[in-house]
């Protein structure tokens, strides 16, 4: 399982994402972090207009000096709203670092 993951940790993590209208949106891994027994990821837009936070399942294969990260969708509305709360509790508990990201991402 992966242990919470910290913004520097995570800073170098860029994915595009397919959206339902079948655009593409460019985003950063600003959070990795456990709940229950599987794994989370928290992304935002790279673009900094855009003011949202996605979440998806993780899966990590670690391949020696690199790791694979594979999301997969969250189709669970309960889920959701719960790793919404564990994402909030994890900033919450944090050392200022996430506020600093955060802060930055909507200034």
């Amino acid at each position: 399982m992966a242990n919470n993951m910290n913004p520097d940790d995570t800073e170098e993590i860029i994915v595009n994402l397919e959206l339902e209208d079948g655009s593409e949106i460019e985003c950063q891994v600003i959070c990795i972090f456990e709940y229950g027994d599987d794994n989370y990821a928290a992304l935002t837009p790279t673009d900094d207009s855009i003011e949202e936070i996605y979440f998806f399942g993780l899966e990590m294969q670690d391949l020696g000096e690199e790791t694979e990260f594979t999301l997969s969708n969250i189709e669970d509305d309960d889920l959701l709203d719960e790793l919404a709360d564990v994402f909030d509790e994890l900033m919450d508990e944090d050392d200022g670092e996430w506020d600093e990201f955060i802060n930055k991402k909507l200034d």
